[in-house]
């Protein structure tokens, strides 16, 4: 039997014999019969190729007298000297556990990039199929209706069946605008962004930080729409500041004249509360634009006296019509619905350019804006995500999900660089769109029920509407004032020129008029 104290004997002969020729234990060992000294092997038939004499005896020798030793398992190289000690082996570990915390980060990179790549292949596939199904219906439609006409006149079909077994294929591009359209908005953008250069600071008429402090309630409109389903539910006011568009939940929209003190147009027809109005934008002959809850958009043409009639009445969409939003250039607007989808419209013909429907979101959307040169279009939804589309291809650009709630109210500023965002978290985010990161967060009391936000002309103040009025300062979140004058539910709000007043509207039917006192 091989006992212990002949195996710590071999192995220290080993070392101490293979340690006269490299210092170190022998990987392949050979045991010498001149001298029963175990060698390294490589090492040992140098030697005698040298000096052809055993290195411990000084024998003659030839590597004939060398024996292999073998070994079960083979032999394991022992650790280098430098983790011979506590803190070489823990600086060992320590290195060890950075490598796999990079790698593990590193794949972790790798796998949110591969996830965000296949749930795009995955939305454009689902994408392209919808297309591809509603494309073969309609051709199907279309054979059926000219067979039964055909079949009608007693004539015969010109087209052949696809032979038995063939697939079919159909070639399905990304919906694009036309070109006339593209064209008309790039022009718009570049003519935008070219003023927009000019008027980086704000003249010296603009409302300073200690004048806006000093605003106040300065006149009010108040009882405008019906007392029954009370409520002034949306507000637009033309470029003048003279005449204030309403819409309320006793389904009308109100047309108010501030010279003349009173409502000259009066338009019902909407058969839900009105959800949305807007001014085209144009100083002459200019378009009045409603949605309401009853699933239509209606634009409100006038005549020679000003008196508006109904121009048209587009079915847009099949859920609540949420709210619109006006194109640079005055010749388009969106329109955005609960069914998930938002329409392109043109002006001069009321119909849609594009209809562009979100696969991934099915919550529905809460708002809608064009940002200020008209190629963006930023849209929150109900599941808590501000998304930035690209109008021109309709793809998503960005998205930002960092609420909690229901977006509620988005803001763009003016130079575009900014969008506000405001959602059931009684939070209100700024974003910037060059890094796509949030760059601050108002936080507002406990409860607080944002519904409008506004920035003035030059982006310097923030007014946040819902349970009062807040005016911040855009560039650091400080509050500069608030105005509690209201009895219910802010729902609209307006900057006027040089931030030299602000307009607010509410559900207690009331619009205010804030800026300084006389």
């Amino acid at each position: 039997m091989f006992c212990a104290s002949k195996f710590f004997s071999f192995k220290k002969a080993i070392n101490s014999t293979f340690a006269l020729v490299s210092g170190e234990a022998p990987e392949q060992p050979v045991v010498s019969i001149k001298s029963g000294h175990v060698f390294e092997k490589r090492l040992i038939e140098k030697y005698i190729s040298e000096h052809g004499r055993d290195p411990v005896n000084n024998e003659e020798m030839t590597e004939e007298d060398l024996i292999d030793v073998k070994t079960t398992p083979e032999t394991v190289k022992p650790r280098p000297p430098k983790l011979a000690s506590v803190p070489s082996l823990l600086s060992a570990l320590q290195n060890e556990w950075d490598s796999v915390m990079l790698e593990s980060f590193t794949l972790k990179q790798q796998y949110q990039q591969v996830r965000q790549e296949l749930s795009h292949a995955l939305y454009q596939n689902d994408a392209a199929t919808r297309v591809i199904a509603r494309l073969k219906k309609e051709r199907d439609a279309a054979r059926e209706a000219l067979a039964n006409v055909q079949a009608h006149l007693g004539t015969t079909t010109a087209t052949t069946a696809a032979p038995a077994g063939q697939e079919e294929s159909m070639d399905v591009d990304q919906p694009t605008l036309p070109d006339e359209v593209i064209e008309k908005m790039n022009t718009t953008s570049a003519r935008l962004s070219e003023m927009r250069r000019g008027k980086k600071k704000p003249p010296t008429e603009f409302a300073s930080l200690e004048t806006v402090k000093e605003y106040a309630q300065t006149s009010s409109i108040p009882s405008l729409h019906s007392a029954r389903s009370a409520g002034i539910t949306a507000m637009d006011v033309d470029s003048t500041g003279n005449f204030i568009l309403t819409g309320g939940n006793d389904k009308h929209v109100q047309l108010y004249n501030k010279s003349e003190d009173k409502v000259v147009v009066n338009l019902p027809g909407h058969t839900k509360k009105v959800t949305a109005v807007k001014f085209r934008g144009q100083e002459e002959s200019d378009l009045l634009l409603s949605a309401s809850a009853d699933k239509h958009v209606r634009i409100w043409i006038p005549d020679e006296k000003k008196v508006y009639k109904l121009g048209h009445n587009i079915a847009a969409h099949k859920g609540d019509v949420v709210d619109l939003s006006i194109h640079p250039s005055k010749d388009y607007f969106v329109s955005a619905g609960s069914d998930s989808k938002w329409n392109f419209y043109d002006f001069e013909t009321a119909k849609a350019i594009a209809e562009v429907t979100d696969s991934e979101n099915q919550s529905g959307y809460t708002c809608i804006s064009f940002h200020p040169d008209g190629n963006l279009l930023g849209a929150g939804t109900n599941d808590s995500v501000v998304q930035i589309w690209d109008v021109k291809s309709q793809r998503i650009a960005a998205n930002f999900g960092e609420h909690t709630g229901k977006i509620n109210a988005l803001a763009f500023s003016e130079n575009g660089y900014i969008i506000a965002t405001a959602s059931e978290d009684n939070l209100v985010k700024l974003w910037d769109l060059r890094k796509l990161s949030n760059t601050k967060t108002f936080t507002l009391d406990e409860g607080y029920k944002v519904n409008t936000l506004a920035f003035d002309d030059y982006g310097q103040f923030l007014a946040v509407g819902g349970s009062d009025v807040r005016v911040f300062k855009a560039k650091d979140g400080s509050p500069v004032t608030t105005f509690s004058d209201n009895t219910s539910d802010v729902t609209g709000l307006h900057w006027l020129p040089l931030a030299q007043g602000l307009i607010s509207a509410s559900l207690d039917r009331t619009v205010r008029f804030y800026g300084q006192s006389s």
